[in-house]
């Protein structure tokens, strides 16, 4: 098993973009570092209870974040969360400049 690494209430399983295609990170927490691929998409969803989600991809891995992170092209980041497949659901997102986190 890889690496673990304390953030916020829980540990986190330090892995590559490999180890995630795998497929046998499934279900755990994870962080993983990298550059944005393209332009994030950050969507309002005017639901119930206004809200937004932000998703972009990270080394070919889609990432889904509960709330605006204003994110460009080629941005490094270190995103936190759960993996599910071929999406990560974050957690937290740390850029150069701020964390962005949500409730757990």
């Amino acid at each position: 098993m890889p690496k673990r690494i304390k953030f916020g209430h829980g540990y986190y399983y330090i892995v590559t973009p490999e180890e995630l295609r795998d497929n046998r990170m499934k279900g755990k927490k994870v962080v993983l570092e990298g550059t944005v691929d393209g332009k994030p998409l950050i969507e309002f969803l005017p639901m119930e209870l206004p809200s937004y989600r932000t998703s972009f991809s990270l080394d070919g891995l889609r990432v889904e974040f509960a709330g605006a992170v204003p994110l460009s092209r080629g941005e490094w980041v270190r995103v936190y969360g759960v993996f599910i497949g071929h999406t990560i659901v974050a957690r937290a997102i740390e850029t150069e400049g701020a964390v962005f986190t949500t409730e757990e």
